[in-house]
């Protein structure tokens, strides 16, 4: 595709109806993904790019034989736009086939994006927000769109001529048609970046140095146990390019007054449980700096940094630099939190780099400090990731390893740990394996580690035929799922074993499940879990079955429902869960979500959670959410209420109350937080 450049001014109002656009290079030649990949699409679909010395703009006419069924309710930023028609794109900025910008809308001009690196979801990190704006508009024909993109959102080489990957995608909902300009196939698809379309720039392209400048002032008060406080706090943070690919981050007296609350669980387990790390300073290029070693295990858990047992402690200055030199991703973090409480003054610093080789692989190293009066404690650790899009034809598998260890003052010889794991991610047969160990005193203080002193060795096998017939489009069958843990005897401490007889999904995106799942669990010692029940010393084994269904995402109600039976260790079990998302219009969206376990024996008990949230949505930047959370371990409400209203792309003006209720006599208020934010965004 080439991109055209233009000197004329554009109105971006999702109609393209400015003269620049006829001389625009235009695409249609779109094919199926889904449900039939390489087949013609039911609808047709016209993309134009223009561009000049500061902004690409793209314009985008979704054709429908229907408009009237056309489906679209979503205004929030990054909310759920796959229940809706929408648009997608991504600029592999580089054309190195690893890194990319997904952006996307639907025909209310909502706004979702996020970075991407490779092929895995597990590396799609949406919470990034770019600078960037659209319009949709519905017309007679269907729905258009215009983008404007400014070049300081991107980071790419200076080249000339400048070529960048690219590629579209549309999904009509209420058919679940996908289609793509590039890279349609049984075992290709959308988010596969080498698989993407290249796009040609007339000339060459000019990112410009502008600062970001994001000064934020909070007030508001706390009452918390009888000990009312106010609440006064000002910060500022930077955002400084140090070359056209190297951004750096700083920030000073962080403040994250407006991250929603985290999800309330009730833990079953005795090991920790993992919460997604939700605020902003950490979240952009966090895709850099991460290094798994399977599951939720991570080298670098960055809310080990201004956080401790869920209380927050004050980060005094934060600096993060992260772009890329040359075939090199690079990150450097180093975040000083003050002391308070049993927390002394602490510096913690993170260098990652990775380093591209081949087509789509890459080889790279980490290194983690903590630092302060109570001592030290450091990991160093490398790792190497092969990816083949060709092999044996047009087969996808990826081979990885890494090694790391940690370092503190009375170190230990037993405080390593590995992975090798070889992923097969394609169409009719998925094969994942791997092996990871963790020996008892590695001891990651920046990381999450579930449990040390083990060796894990796990394999999935999921065969998935397409049948496109009876309103099915694909069947599922996962005749093995295991994962089997070891202590350093090699001798079997836990294990999971499933089958799943049964499943399929259809194009509208329902999907159905039922699974057999065969546990043992070795304990150690006795354990207490919800409340004061325990769980015996001795060696566990139990079975549990389940069935799920889930409602496809074109309709009103969206929704779905679980009901499992069986055991868990010496407790019968029997329960459901069960969740509804109701999104009549786009003004209005509710959503329900409850489990309930019934524990049987001589003790009988029952777990229940619950947790309801509405939201009403004025403008694609203006909203209103409230949430409500209980569950009976503790009695404890929670109640979330929001406002944020974003007078401009990158300024947010926010309300929010936090409050915590216990029930478990006369309601009262246990804890109460009332604040007011204003972030504005300068650009210099």
């Amino acid at each position: 595709m080439r991109a055209v450049k233009t000197d004329q001014s554009m109105t971006i109002d999702g109609r393209l109806d400015e003269p620049a656009w006829i001389k625009a290079h235009v695409i249609s030649d779109f094919v199926q993904q889904e449900p039939k990949p390489g087949a013609p699409p039911s609808q047709k679909t016209e993309v134009r790019i223009l561009y000049d010395e500061n902004n690409i703009y793209l314009g985008v006419v979704c054709y429908d034989l229907e408009p009237e069924k056309i489906i679209a309710r979503e205004l929030k930023w990054d909310g759920r736009m796959s229940a809706d028609d929408n648009f997608q794109l991504i600029f592999d900025t580089f054309n190195d086939n690893m890194n990319g910008y997904w952006f996307a809308t639907n025909p209310l001009g909502m706004h979702d994006d996020a970075l991407m690196t490779g092929s895995s979801w597990a590396n799609f990190n949406e919470s990034w927000n770019g600078l960037w704006d659209v319009q949709s508009a519905i017309t007679d024909s269907g729905w258009s769109i215009e983008f404007i993109f400014p070049l300081y959102n991107f980071k790419f080489d200076a080249r000339d001529p400048q070529v960048w990957g690219v590629n579209f995608s549309r999904e009509v909902r209420r058919t679940g048609e996908v289609i793509l300009w590039s890279g349609s196939g049984l075992n290709r698809g959308f988010f596969q970046i080498p698989f993407a379309g290249e796009l040609h720039f007339e000339s060459s392209l000019k990112r410009g140095n502008p600062v970001f400048l994001k000064p934020f002032v909070t007030a508001g008060y706390q009452d918390e146990s009888d000990n009312t406080k106010e609440i006064t706090k000002a910060g500022l943070d930077i955002k400084y390019p140090v070359t056209r690919n190297l951004t750096l981050d700083v920030s000073f007296n962080s403040d994250f007054a407006q991250v929603e609350a985290d999800k309330a669980e009730i833990n079953l387990t005795r090991f920790p449980l993992f919460f997604p790390e939700k605020r902003d300073f950490f979240l952009e290029g966090a895709n850099v700096f991460n290094f798994a070693l399977g599951g939720s295990n991570n080298l670098f858990y960055s809310r080990r940094i201004g956080l401790k047992s869920g209380r927050e402690i004050p980060i005094i200055n934060g600096l993060k630099l992260v772009g890329r030199v040359e075939n090199t991703d690079l990150g450097i973090l180093n975040v000083v939190t003050s002391s308070s409480g049993n927390e002394p003054l602490t510096n913690y610093s993170v260098i990652r780099t990775k380093q591209d080789f081949l087509e789509n692989s890459y080889y790279g190293f980490l290194v983690t400090n903590k630092l302060s009066a109570s001592g030290f404690n450091s990991v160093f650790a490398g790792d190497m990731e092969i990816a083949m899009k060709d092999f044996l034809g047009d087969y996808n598998l990826t081979i990885g390893t890494g090694l790391a260890k940690s370092n503190e003052k009375n170190d230990s010889p037993d405080s390593w740990a590995g992975k090798l794991y070889l992923d097969f991610p394609n169409d009719l047969i998925n094969i994942f394996s791997s092996y990871r160990f963790i020996q008892k005193d590695f001891n990651p203080e920046m990381g999450f580690i579930s449990r040390g002193g083990v060796q894990v060795l796990s394999n999935n096998l999921r065969i998935t035929p397409r049948l496109n017939k009876y309103g099915i489009r694909k069947l599922e069958f996962i005749p093995m799922e295991s994962s089997l843990e070891m202590n350093d005897r090699n001798e079997l401490i836990s294990g999971t074993f499933a089958v799943q007889p049964f499943g399929f999904d259809t194009p509208r995106g329902d999907e159905f499940a039922f699974e057999v799942e065969r546990k043992f669990d070795e304990v150690d010692n006795d354990f207490t879990f919800f409340k004061d029940k325990v769980i015996k010393k001795g060696r566990h084994w139990f079975t549990n079955y389940s069935a799920a269904y889930q409602v496809g995402k074109g309709a009103d109600l969206i929704g779905g429902a679980a009901v499992t039976w069986g055991d868990f260790y010496e407790y019968p079990v029997a329960g459901y869960l069960g969740n509804i998302y109701y999104n009549p219009t786009s003004l209005f969206t509710l959503e329900l979500q409850v489990e309930n376990l019934y524990f049987g024996g001589e003790d009988k008990f029952s777990t229940l959670e619950f947790s309801s949230a509405a939201r009403f949505d004025f403008s694609t930047k203006f909203f209103t959410f409230f949430q409500v959370q209980w569950k009976n371990e503790t009695n404890d409400v929670g109640v979330i209420y929001r406002i944020n209203y974003q007078p401009k792309i990158g300024s947010n003006i926010y309300f929010v109350v936090n409050q915590m209720l216990d029930t478990t006599g006369k309601i009262r208020t246990s804890n109460i937080t009332l604040l007011g934010k204003i972030v504005w965004l300068f650009n210099l």
